[in-house]
């Protein structure tokens, strides 16, 4: 899928949290994204998944608006910096929880796909 966001913007209240930006994110690709404290990290991320809207400007996946559409409807997601989302499940359970949730076949494949290309198999 690709990702991208053009000409977003957020501000909460008179503070503005992200200054207007253009991104693509490439598809099938691990993207990183790093700043220093408060640089915005995550309020992009948070506006990328849809968790919150922007202020200005759109977010397409696969060239669709999806700016307005909510949180499940969207094919995006956003992984924190704690490994394991849900404590109380594996780490191949977490994985697999949003291909389950959309009904996707060949899980444990792309489970362990996924694994091999983060290079955290040995986690599984």
């Amino acid at each position: 899928m690709e990702l991208t966001l053009e000409r977003i913007e957020q501000k909460v209240g008179a503070q503005t949290h992200l200054y207007a930006l253009d991104l693509t994110l490439v598809p099938r690709a691990v993207t990183v994204l790093l700043g220093a404290t408060q640089a915005g990290k995550t309020s992009l991320m948070r506006v990328m998944a849809g968790l919150d809207a922007p202020s200005a400007g759109r977010v397409r996946a696969d060239g669709r608006d999806v700016t307005g559409m909510p949180v499940r409807e969207r094919n995006v997601a956003m992984v924190y910096q704690q490994f394991i989302n849900y404590p109380s499940m594996t780490v191949a359970d977490n994985i697999a929880s949003p291909l389950r949730l959309r009904r996707e076949s060949g899980i444990d494949a792309r489970v362990r796909e996924l694994a091999t290309r983060l290079h955290i198999e040995s986690f599984l």
